[in-house]
């Protein structure tokens, strides 16, 4: 009975500790807001990562089923703080596999080890990019 006591709070620990070595890892380097909007026209902030490439900005998500992700493909009318600037932006996924590599390419070179690690939190090979186009009036 100890013994199973022991390696549930050590798992628990353990857990505990790659959670926030994860969350730290995804607080270094360029963090923007995403701001979304679910049905409902409430707003809903996010903070991630962001890289320019090809001319653009792009954000990307690990997994399909975040919520900040599920309501870009409902309303891909975002807003975008990045640097002290508000802009509103159009949230367009790229699926295609060039883009797809080229932009993870970019995460690679700006955020390096931090990248790594908050990957071990997800799926690398299911990360989806998302431009950030200019958002028309």
């Amino acid at each position: 009975m100890r013994l199973a006591l022991w390696l549930v709070v050590t798992a628990a620990l353990l857990a505990g500790v790659f959670l926030g070595i994860v969350y730290l890892a995804s607080e270094s380097g360029e963090v923007v807001t995403l701001r979304t909007r679910d049905a409902a026209g409430v707003e809903h902030a996010t903070r991630l990562w962001v890289v320019d490439e090809g001319g653009a900005e792009w954000v990307r998500t690990g997994h399909a089923e975040k919520g900040w992700f599920l309501r870009v493909l409902a309303n891909p009318r975002v807003g975008l703080e990045r640097a002290g600037q508000a802009t509103e932006r159009t949230a367009v996924p790229v699926r295609d596999p060039a883009v797809v590599q080229a932009v993870n390419e970019a995460y690679v070179r700006k955020y390096g080890v931090a990248d790594w690690i908050v990957g071990l939190s997800g799926n690398p090979s299911k990360r989806i990019p998302i431009r950030l186009d200019p958002a028309s009036p």
